[in-house]
């Protein structure tokens, strides 16, 4: 029996780009995406349908990605791979991202096949034991 697709939420403010690695992850790897355009939105769609993976920006209106990361974790049984997204390397510290709770830090272009590689070995290593 085929393993479900991995659930990726896409939690990014600027429409295009959150849109196109939406249609990335969905169309060229097969993902279940879902897409928020701010951070209160991305912590109301983690909680209420919790994913395999979270591709979160950091300088997000409402709630901020760092704040984000802290309330996904605080609020689920069990942790979702967390991958920070930032168009502004060097103002925001990778450590306050990885205290955050944040398992990756990437600046802004983003490669989606790096995202793509991060959540094939979350899903595989969390369905299957380590890698």
């Amino acid at each position: 029996m085929d393993s479900p697709p991995a659930s990726v939420l896409v939690v990014e403010d600027n429409p295009d780009t959150a849109d196109s690695l939406a249609r990335f992850l969905r169309l060229a790897v097969g993902y279940d995406v879902r897409v928020a355009y701010d951070g209160a939105a991305g912590v109301k769609a983690a909680l209420a349908d919790p994913p395999d993976a979270v591709v979160c920006d950091i300088s997000l209106p409402r709630v901020h990605g760092l704040r984000v990361a802290e309330e996904i974790v605080a609020g689920l049984k069990v942790k979702p791979l967390l991958i920070a997204l930032t168009a502004l390397g060097g103002i925001y510290p990778e450590d306050d991202a990885r205290a955050a709770g944040f398992d990756h830090w990437l600046t802004k272009p983003a490669d989606p096949f790096a995202i793509e590689r991060l959540v094939n070995e979350h899903v595989l290593r969390t369905r299957t034991g380590p890698i």
